[in-house]
């Protein structure tokens, strides 16, 4: 019997695109699928993945090939309010799919609808393409399936030599991200980090990971012996500072305790990797 394929391109920043991956390793088992991924470098994450992971048993990683990158996923085409627009925009969709050998194509609306109704658009398919920064399903087991790479795992091990026993997470998005800076205020994070030093914790301390250099060094003057940062390259568009974030999150993810800002993936995606507590501050 012909073996159903699935052909996933994880689009978006890295916290999208691990979980995009790890919901369809759960998918593929529920049709009896091979799952092949199309890692490709972008301005949301402009690495490769072998630079920042290692091969996984559970999916087969392809070339970065042209065919999905020139699938057309953005709402302003999509979801044009010009029927025409909508209409030429799927057209075109199709043809790109039909040349890769593809016989079904899902975008970020298909993959929200979550894998019941996903089991059913693939029934009668054999060759699957998905192009999406959503997870069709929460499955924390498939975040098991990342290694980091040799690099990153040896800058890993060299920076938790300075974590103390009792060490808590916090990790405050910022830069462009307006909703976790309104629901998620600096303030609070100071407060949390009083209270556990007021509690008088022994050897206690509080790993910040954050995208704003600014906070980074506030935190770090305000308190110089409990918070410890690493000395990260900052930005996505550059190699260093993606391997960086990886290597960031993996430290987030091995501390007792993650607090997190509102809406933000990676604090999601750190307490899913060893399946950390995690508490969102938010107002």
């Amino acid at each position: 019997m012909k073996k159903k394929r699935i052909v996933l391109r994880p689009t978006s920043g890295l916290g999208n695109r691990m979980r995009a991956i790890s919901s369809f390793i759960y998918f593929k088992s529920l049709i009896d699928a091979e799952l092949e991924v199309v890692w490709i470098p972008d301005s949301g994450l402009n690495s490769s993945y072998h630079e920042i992971f290692q091969p996984s048993k559970h999916f087969t990683l392809l070339h970065p090939n042209l065919g999905p990158k020139l699938i057309i996923k953005g709402k302003t085409l999509l979801n044009n309010k010009f029927s025409f627009i909508r209409w030429l925009t799927n057209v075109y969709n199709t043809m790109v799919c039909r040349l890769m050998g593809m016989d079904c194509l899902l975008l970020d609306k298909d993959v929200k609808m979550g894998t019941d109704r996903l089991k059913k658009v693939c029934n009668d398919k054999f060759n699957i393409l998905v192009v999406t920064g959503n997870q069709c399903i929460d499955y924390p087991e498939g975040f098991r399936a990342f290694t980091p790479s040799p690099t990153v795992l040896s800058n890993i091990k060299v920076a938790r030599k300075k974590f103390k026993e009792n060490m808590i997470g916090i990790h405050i998005r910022r830069s462009d991200h307006d909703i976790a800076i309104a629901k998620s205020p600096v303030y609070l994070f100071e407060n949390k980090i009083e209270e556990h030093l007021n509690a008088e914790e022994a050897d206690f301390g509080v790993f910040l990971a954050t995208d704003d250099p600014a906070l980074s060094t506030y935190f770090q003057e305000k308190y110089p012996d409990t918070v410890v940062t690493y000395p990260k390259t900052f930005g996505r568009n550059s190699r260093e500072g993606i391997m960086d974030a990886v290597l960031e999150l993996y430290l987030l993810a091995g501390t007792k305790k993650i607090y997190g800002s509102y809406w933000s993936s990676f604090s999601g995606v750190a307490k899913r990797i060893y399946g950390t507590e995690l508490e969102i501050l938010h107002i």
